[in-house]
């Protein structure tokens, strides 16, 4: 079940803070204080068998060489080059990435009836975009800004 999978990563301390918001018609919306301490809202829609974060990464233009390597690098997690444990496995649930407003989303959408495997899958993925994506040195500047950085301490 998707929130007692949520509920676990925040009893572990993966998140900051986490709490279950309402459920009506099929969707449930969750919201945790993760990384660089932003609240994530994550939209489960059982109807849809998909698992949104409307917002990944904020102030990204559309369009912009940062926004195109975010939508590359979400692409890339069903990559066979990548390790099987951090893989997803296209037979089961697929991400994809999106852009509205200046802020990046990404969602996960459900092969079958396996929400457990997309929703670990879709947290490792959301965790390696600020692990991996962001920490390559071409971001730099943007961290600074966005997330109020001190880039001496940085």
């Amino acid at each position: 079940m998707v929130a007692d999978i949520l509920q676990n990563y925040a009893d572990r301390g993966v998140f900051r803070g986490f709490s279950r918001g309402n459920v009506r018609g099929g969707k449930a919306t969750f919201k945790m204080q993760w990384h660089r301490d932003q609240l994530f809202e994550m939209i489960l829609d059982v109807d849809k068998k998909t698992m949104h974060f409307p917002m990944v990464l904020p102030e990204v233009p559309a369009r912009s060489p940062m926004d195109r390597q975010f939508k590359e690098f979400v692409e890339s997690r069903h990559s066979k080059e990548l390790p099987e444990h951090r893989r997803i496995d296209t037979r089961k649930a697929r991400l994809k990435a999106g852009s509205r407003a200046g802020n990046t989303s990404v969602t996960m959408t459900v092969k079958g009836i396996d929400f457990d495997y997309g929703t670990r899958k879709l947290i490792h993925a959301v965790h390696e975009i600020y692990l991996t994506f962001l920490s390559d040195g071409r971001y730099f500047d943007y961290m600074v800004e966005v997330f109020d950085l001190d880039p001496d301490r940085f």
